[in-house]
């Protein structure tokens, strides 16, 4: 049986890492490396194969040439027809957004991701293709926007994986076990991880759910304490990597057979990250029997505001907090209280102007 194709369709500091991860597995049959720029698709797929290769891993990584603004696109997606598309595009990456003077909540921010995501995914579904899209442009939210007026990514991947670790390695400390063997379920939206990753003990978190078994015996309260301890993190570059093993860890489940506990953002239409199952490209909600699904939403939405959101409607319209407001009129000069799938492009332009 053939393994399945992997599309590469922006190829910022993210791809990059998850495609060098990639590279050194045996997942995929192919891997396509898509840019606007093909010399760059071509850098990229060799320094790929290069690398793998002397550790042993020989891939069929192919460069392609593939613009969003161009009228190919979904013809050219048709022809490569892939199993799964990665994207996490961005009219400016999130570690070049730190203009002086103005603190600017994240969300105030989503404009810049958004308006390049709305354009793949209406180039996707004009293609019509079946494939599975993994969408990483701050998924908790953007993805919930896309699904919420249309065709949008099934899945993204990022932030509530990533204090997985943390948890296991310190529960795994204080009990003297294995870390592999903590068991962990966490419900989580995209501002959690910054106060768990981080050089100080936080005085408060953005609300979340948490439980940690050993075997049959709940440990979540040292969990719970864990998750306070100070854990010194860069917050740049190198923070990629650690979202790209989250990404190879979504892949290996997406794509194996048999069902693995991971986590996910960006499941749908729903806010935020849940604890889940997945294989054969199939994902299920995995919640402890005392959680409800609802409560799990409920927690998820209230967490926004911790981004800079009050909320966000039915139809995928956020509505940013006062604080976001008051940042973006201090830096665009005009007031801005919401953000929707056809404000994103004018946002972004007024962003672009003020930042550049």
């Amino acid at each position: 049986m053939n393994k399945p194709t992997l599309l590469f369709i922006s190829m910022g500091e993210l791809a990059t890492h998850l495609l060098e991860a990639v590279a050194r597995t045996d997942m995929f049959d192919t891997v396509v490396v898509a840019s606007r720029d093909l010399e760059k698709a071509k850098k990229r797929a060799n320094n790929a194969m290069l690398g793998a290769g002397i550790e042993g891993f020989f891939p069929h990584i192919i460069p392609e040439k593939l613009d969003v603004h161009s009228n190919d696109f979904s013809t050219r997606l048709r022809e490569i027809k892939p199993d799964f598309i990665f994207s996490a595009p961005s009219l400016l990456p999130w570690w070049k957004l730190a203009p002086d003077g103005i603190n600017i909540p994240f969300a105030g921010y989503t404009a810049l991701h958004l308006s390049l995501m709305q354009k793949f995914r209406n180039r996707i579904a004009q293609s019509g293709i079946k494939s599975i899209w993994i969408g990483a442009s701050f998924p908790d939210v953007i993805n919930a926007m896309l699904n919420r007026t249309g065709f949008g990514p099934d899945y993204g991947i990022g932030n509530v994986q990533e204090p997985i670790a943390k948890i296991q390695m310190g529960v795994g400390r204080a009990l003297n076990c294995a870390p592999k063997d903590v068991d962990v379920k966490l419900v989580a939206q995209h501002a959690f991880e910054y106060f768990v990753l981080n050089d100080f003990k936080p005085d408060k978190l953005p609300p979340y759910l948490l439980k940690a078994t050993l075997v049959d015996k709940d440990v979540t309260q040292i969990a719970e304490n864990v998750l306070r301890e100070p854990f010194p993190f860069p917050y740049d570059l190198h923070f990629n990597r650690v979202t790209a093993s989250s990404g190879l860890v979504a892949l290996h489940a997406l794509t194996g057979k048999t069902e693995k506990s991971i986590h996910l953002p960006g499941i749908g239409a729903l806010v935020g990250g849940y604890p889940v199952r997945a294989n054969n490209s199939r994902v299920s909600i995995d919640l402890p029997d005392k959680w409800s699904l609802e409560q799990a939403i409920a927690v998820n939405e209230a967490s926004l505001k911790w981004d800079g959101i009050d909320e966000m409607t039915q139809d995928g319209t956020i509505v940013f907090t006062v604080e976001t407001q008051q940042a973006l009129r201090k830096l665009l000069g005009k007031n801005i209280e919401t953000l929707s799938t056809e404000t994103a492009q004018d946002q972004a332009n007024d962003l672009l102007h003020a930042l550049r």
